[in-house]
């Protein structure tokens, strides 16, 4: 087994274990992310599919064999239900929803519905032909209208409703984080369809260099293990509480709404009245110790219920700090970094963004409008 069938094989084996491990765990009901497990077992079964042709261990796998082409169209579904479990709250698949993914999950098992009709011996004899390797280069899959219908016009009609969905959710979101993970997944919806509209030309670059006209399949092993990658860093991501990619739900967690509110009404409580935010190397872990709870617990409250990450809570606190400040005559004499300095921004540069994410003016704007005389 080659290096090519060994990278195959193994984020396969990763992207298998992840899915069915999450998926299993909360039983496949819908936790924020169930489409982002199926999508990265679908993506899993066409990298072990590819490999065990890659590496002739197809043989072993007689049952799987098909002679016709393998379109996986069920990726943009998955991506699409997952912005809208994303960007609707209590999002459930219609009937609608379920009639297109029977039928693209009949489109995709019927290779192997029409291969179990063909005799393992024949099977055995399609490959030996097929590994004989008479020819004269890669595939065109743009030759084929039914290869351009399956790779190009159905993802572009989903790409478009993706894209109309993304653009306007992201409008609405103020969390950094939902809006990082939202990009992430973005890039790898962009990355799959892109590879699949230029592979003829990856194909044929590859094949000029190496003067093997089977390159289709390593370079789409190669390319689909990095998708892999992306996938299981979001998955676990997503499930360990990352501050980078906070999940949507806690379902490990005990938390109830009034847990939530206790420990909101204590965190503001000590906040604003020790005027915490004031010091600039304040942390998750300190502030959940003054308060008795854990970092976990504080980060989900925040995360999860109120939508604002751990450094956004705090700078809200101290913009309106810088507020009071600017427009104070006893301050006059400081200088605007100074200023921002007194409400617990560690930089000038940190200052102005969130001064002006939170009111949409600079600090000099700000002081400028409050000096205008009203009419």
């Amino acid at each position: 087994m080659d290096f090519i069938a060994l990278l195959g094989m193994g984020f396969a084996s990763v992207g298998f274990f992840l899915s069915s491990f999450y998926l299993l765990r909360n039983k496949f009901n819908y936790d924020g992310y169930l489409f982002l497990y199926l999508a990265l077992g679908v993506v899993s079964y066409e990298v072990f599919y590819k490999t065990l042709i890659h590496s002739q261990l197809i043989y072993d796998f007689l049952l799987l064999y098909s002679p016709k082409h393998f379109f996986n169209l069920l990726i943009y579904p998955f991506f699409l239900f997952f912005i809208w479990t994303l960007s609707r709250k209590a999002y459930k698949l219609s009937r609608t929803h379920f009639g297109l993914i029977i039928i693209l999950v009949a489109y995709a098992i019927y290779p192997w519905v029409y291969g179990l009709t063909i005799s393992f011996e024949d099977k055995k004899n399609l490959l030996d032909l097929f590994y004989q390797d008479t020819r004269p280069g890669p595939y065109n899959y743009w030759g084929n209208w039914q290869t351009l219908l399956q790779s190009t016009l159905i993802p572009i009609g989903f790409l478009t409703v993706i894209g109309y969905n993304f653009f306007r959710y992201k409008g609405r979101l103020t969390n950094i984080q939902n809006k990082r993970l939202l990009n992430f997944i973005a890039l790898i919806i962009v990355l799959y369809f892109l590879f699949y509209q230029f592979s003829n030309l990856f194909y044929l670059w590859g094949y000029q260099a190496t003067g093997f006209s089977m390159i289709e399949w390593p370079i789409d092993i190669l390319f689909l293990s990095i998708i892999i990658l992306l996938f299981s860093i979001v998955t676990l991501s997503v499930n360990s509480g990352d501050s980078f990619f906070p999940p949507s739900k806690y379902q490990s967690s005990s938390l109830d709404k009034n847990t939530y509110e206790a420990i909101l009404t204590k965190v503001k409580k000590r906040i604003e009245e020790e005027q915490l935010f004031k010091n600039e190397k304040l942390t998750v872990a300190e502030l959940a110790h003054k308060i008795d709870t854990n970092p976990k617990y504080l980060s989900q409250t925040l995360n999860d219920h109120m939508e604002i990450s751990f450094a956004d809570f705090l700078n809200k606190y101290r913009v309106e700090e810088a507020q009071k400040l600017l427009l104070d005559e006893e301050h006059k004499s400081l200088t605007i970094e100074a200023i921002g300095q007194m409400a617990g921004f560690k930089s000038k540069s940190s200052f102005f963004r969130a001064f002006k994410k939170f009111t949409s003016l600079t600090p000099n704007q700000y002081i400028k409008s409050a000096d205008k005389p009203t009419k």
